[in-house]
């Protein structure tokens, strides 16, 4: 099945606030009313990628050709809306604006990753959509915390397996 890979640019600084406005008014609704439509979804940060100081979230469906031409044109007038509404991030008119593309080249389609992940791709999808679901529950709770112990920066350095980066990612904590 295709994939549609768009990237949305936030405008300025990765901030808590701009990510969690993105996040939550911007992508989560827009996942919950095209749910019907794709097999997997998945998000992740990428600052810097495209060549500008502007963060941006890469989103990803996997659905159908019809669906996935359906997600597209929906998703470029939602974030075109939400520019006007919000001016949080860029659309696809700016000069370094959200789009489509395929690791952030605009060049490309992105075509999923079962040539370097193998067998594997299949579980890697699962993580990646359990991740982006898990991750928007876990920062919405967050958002509550209002203790001191709650919310100090908690720094350790660990070593883990790839696949755990890619949830961490989703939260914030290895963008």
């Amino acid at each position: 099945m295709p994939w549609l890979e768009y990237n949305i640019h936030i405008t300025g600084a990765l901030t808590q606030n701009n990510v969690f406005s993105v996040l939550f008014n911007l992508i989560e609704p827009f996942v919950n009313s095209h749910r019907t439509m794709f097999q997997h979804w998945h998000y992740l940060f990428e600052p810097n990628v495209c060549g500008s100081t502007i963060g941006e979230v890469r989103l990803r469906f996997e659905g159908t050709t019809n669906n996935i031409a359906t997600i597209r044109t929906d998703l470029i007038a939602q974030v075109a809306n939400f520019k006007r509404q919000t001016n949080l991030i860029m659309d696809n008119t700016d000069v370094n604006g959200s789009h489509e593309g395929a690791h952030g080249d605009r060049a490309l389609q992105y075509q999923g990753e079962a040539g370097p992940f193998g067998n594997d791709w299949n579980s890697i999808v699962e993580i990646l959509q359990i991740g982006s679901e898990s991750a928007l529950k876990i920062l919405r709770i967050g958002q509550g915390l209002t203790s001191n112990r709650s919310l100090e920066v908690y720094e350790r350095t660990v070593r883990h397996n790839y696949y755990l980066h890619l949830p961490a990612n989703q939260l914030l904590v290895e963008p």
